[in-house]
C-alpha cells in the first residue's frame, strides 16, 4: 500500500478522498501554522547561508561611543561619560549586517505567511463557489494549507540554488549600489532562468494539489477545479 507521502505527491485526489470527512478549518489552521513555521525556518537557513557569501565590509557608528555631543569639551557638566575613549565608528562585515536585518524580519514573515494562506483559502473558496461547488469554507482552509507543502519544498530547492549561485558570484561590494548590482546578476542568465523554472514547477505542483482538493471538498468538475487552482497558483508567479 503506498505511503501517505507517495499518495500526496502522485495521487493527491486519493489523498484527499481519504480525508474527505475530516477536512476542517481547525485542522487547516493548525496545518497552516506548522507549514508556515517550517517555511520560515527553511527560508531563514537559506538566507543565513546566502548572507555569508557577502565578503565586503563597511563602516558604521560604534554603539559603544556616546557621541561627540557628550564627549567633546569634557562632556556635560564637565563629566566625561564612559565610552568616550572608544572609536566613533567601527568596521563590520556586510554579511553580519545583512543577516541581522533578515533575522529581525523572520517573525513577520511567519505572520505574513498566515495572512497569505488565509487569502488563498478565500480565493479557492470563492472560485469553488463560482464553479457551482458545494462544501464549507473550513474545507477550503485545509485544502489551501495542504497547498503550502509544495511551497516548502520549492523554497528549499530555490534556497539551495541561491546559495550555490551566490557562492559562484563576486559579492565583495561595500556600497549599497554595488551590492544591489551584484545581487541583480543572480536574477539574470542561467541563475535567473533556474529560479524561474523552480517557481513555475512549484506553482504547477501547487495547482495539482489544489485541483484535487477542490474536486473532493467541493465536488467540482475536473475542469472547474483545474481552472480555479491554476488561476490561484499563477497569480503569485505573475506578481513576482
Amino acid at each position: 500500500m503506498p505511503s501517505t507521502v507517495t499518495t500526496f505527491v502522485a495521487r493527491p485526489g486519493a489523498f484527499f478522498e481519504r480525508r474527505a470527512d475530516r477536512l476542517s478549518g481547525f485542522r487547516g489552521v493548525g496545518l497552516a501554522a506548522a507549514l508556515a513555521f517550517l517555511l520560515t525556518t527553511v527560508l531563514g537557513v537559506a538566507l543565513r547561508l546566502f548572507s555569508q557569501q557577502f565578503t565586503g565590509t563597511t563602516t558604521v557608528d560604534n554603539p559603544a561611543y556616546p557621541g561627540d555631543v557628550f564627549c567633546e569639551d569634557g562632556g556635560a557638566g564637565g563629566m566625561t561619560p564612559s565610552g568616550c575613549d572608544e572609536p566613533a565608528t567601527m568596521t563590520v562585515e556586510i554579511s553580519s549586517l545583512l543577516w541581522q536585518e533578515i533575522a529581525d524580519r523572520l517573525p513577520w514573515l511567519f505572520v505574513g505567511l498566515l495572512f497569505v494562506w488565509f487569502g488563498l483559502a478565500v480565493a479557492l473558496h470563492v472560485g469553488a463557489w463560482l464553479g457551482s461547488g458545494t462544501g464549507r469554507f473550513g474545507e477550503s482552509m485545509e485544502v489551501a494549507a495542504w497547498g503550502l507543502v509544495p511551497t516548502v519544498v520549492v523554497t528549499g530547492v530555490a534556497g539551495a540554488a541561491l546559495v550555490y549561485f551566490a557562492a559562484q558570484a563576486d559579492l565583495a561590494g561595500s556600497t549599497p549600489e554595488t551590492l544591489l548590482s551584484e545581487v541583480r546578476t543572480l536574477q539574470s542568465g542561467v541563475s535567473g532562468l533556474t529560479f524561474l523554472l523552480i517557481q513555475i514547477a512549484g506553482a504547477a505542483w501547487q495547482a495539482y494539489v489544489w485541483a484535487a482538493g477542490l474536486r473532493v471538498a467541493h465536488e467540482l468538475s475536473r475542469r472547474a477545479a483545474v481552472v480555479v487552482a491554476v488561476i490561484v497558483a499563477t497569480v503569485p508567479v505573475v506578481l513576482s
